[in-house]
């Protein structure tokens, strides 16, 4: 009779741990299918894309030798897909944003200061070699010009924006996105499975009213602003002192909706 008792019991909180993992999961795809329709990706292409992510999780976990056989069990696929999907070439990993980099580097040694167009020493020409030689500072320069980052005044480029923001709609921007809010799931996911990878912090209230809601908007554009700059001049500066294989990625964001 316990052993019933706790099998039935075990057995509810299986259901009730599905059911909320189907809630979960619901609300993480219905802004990712919202994107993928305005997009024009249709079910089949999407439903592909997941097959892969299914197969580079359970070779997370299980190795890469394990067999195709294990694979298909461990994930529902079909024994041929994941033939087929093993044998396919693997995708390249992200690169950081050039444009990004040089609008960080920007921040860190002149505070985000206007800099002369050329020169060899403190300009934005020179500032753009260093991150990338084989770009040419004009090709960076009309990048950063178009998204709306810089300005142009004469022979000097202004600041107008603390970070590089890719054009709306841009393969840039949803490039960013994926990286961004990959990297922000895998950081709740791993908390989920117990994999400590780093706290989230969040505040979350309702009963507020649409002036309050971008008072607090403001605040937190504000504040968040100063921290991320911060955290970037820190990080450039261990990144020449103790250079290394690992990365890190931190940020925020604010949400508000009646």
């Amino acid at each position: 009779m316990h052993i019933y008792v706790l099998s039935f019991l075990v057995k509810a909180k299986c259901v009730k741990c599905t059911r909320m993992l189907d809630t979960a999961l619901d609300l993480i795809f219905r802004p990712l299918t919202r994107l993928a329709i305005a997009k024009g990706v249709r079910f089949a292409d999407a439903s592909e894309r997941l097959r892969r992510a299914y197969l580079f999780a359970a070779l997370q976990v299980a190795g890469r030798h394990v067999t195709d056989s294990r694979l298909s069990v461990m994930t529902g696929l079909q024994r041929r897909d994941v033939a087929r999907l093993r044998a396919g070439p693997e995708e390249p990993a992200p690169r950081p944003d050039p444009l990004a980099r040089r609008v960080a580097l920007w921040l860190a040694e002149h505070a985000g200061a206007p800099l002369p167009r050329s020169g060899r020493e403190v300009s934005f020409d020179a500032l753009a070699r260093r991150i990338r030689k084989d770009i040419h500072p004009r090709t960076s320069l009309d990048a950063l010009l178009a998204a709306g980052t810089v300005g142009l005044e004469g022979d000097t480029v202004r600041l107008l924006k603390p970070a590089y923001v890719p054009l709306e709609g841009s393969d840039d921007q949803l490039r960013y996105l994926g990286q961004n809010v990959g990297d922000h799931l895998a950081v709740a996911v791993g908390n989920v499975l117990g994999e400590h990878m780093s706290p989230e912090l969040a505040v979350h209230y309702d009963g507020l009213s649409d002036a309050a809601i971008e008072a607090l908007r403001e605040m937190w554009r504000d504040r968040m602003g100063a921290v991320l700059q911060e955290v970037n001049a820190r990080a450039l500066a261990l990144q020449e002192e103790s250079p290394g294989g690992g990365r890190f990625r931190a940020g925020g964001y604010f949400r508000g909706e009646r």
